[in-house]
């Protein structure tokens, strides 16, 4: 059985990691958190040894050098070797804004979803899914749920995870989005897996 609670609480701390630089109040738990040996008994999902040794250890570094990270990959001012909306996936032309984050906003006002963010960012940001996912999983709207983490997701996650791994030496934002990949496809067990090599 899923305890919706457990996965509510899941998304946050994804989304969090995502959302905001390391240095950020607000990221503190979620980068403790993923400090704790223990944090994999607390997940809602199984994760491997490995994987769960692999975060603590990419951890173990200055927080200043974890930031850079954060920004090389999610603010720039370079192009970002890794965009974390779905639109550069979903869309032929690869944009932002495409048709997939104008489809993403109908469902989000649809379910009567409010993306709250201090950041300009499309709808159709990882972090920001991952709060929405949040707040359906909060409600045990279970439908709602699946369709976001389905279509709106993981529709596009396995790509950027691809290409995260492919272009960036972050070991703590690659393990994130592993993390992330098997959280989002054990929440949903009665649909079919996503494809991590897609």
């Amino acid at each position: 059985m899923i305890h919706f609670s457990h996965y509510a609480a899941a998304f946050n701390v994804l989304g969090t990691c995502y959302l905001f630089s390391p240095k950020d109040e607000t990221s503190h738990y979620a980068v403790n958190f993923f400090k704790t040996e223990g944090f994999a008994t607390q997940w809602p999902c199984k994760i491997d040894k490995q994987l769960s040794q692999k975060m603590t250890q990419a951890l173990n570094i200055d927080l200043s050098a974890l930031d850079k990270q954060w920004s090389d990959l999610f603010i720039g001012p370079q192009a970002l070797p890794a965009p974390p909306w779905g639109s550069v996936y979903l869309d032929p032309e690869g944009v932002l804004q495409g048709s997939s984050t104008i489809a993403l906003s109908q469902f989000l006002k649809r379910e009567r979803l409010k993306v709250q963010t201090p950041y300009p960012e499309p709808s159709d940001h990882v972090g920001l899914m991952l709060f929405q996912a949040a707040v359906l999983a909060s409600q045990v709207r279970e439908s709602a749920l699946n369709e976001l983490l389905v279509e709106h997701l993981g529709s596009w996650l396995p790509q950027f995870s691809h290409q995260l791994n492919r272009t960036t030496p972050s070991p703590f934002y690659e393990a994130l989005t592993e993390l992330t990949l098997i959280t989002v496809n054990a929440c949903h067990p009665h649909h079919s897996k996503i494809n991590h090599n897609e």
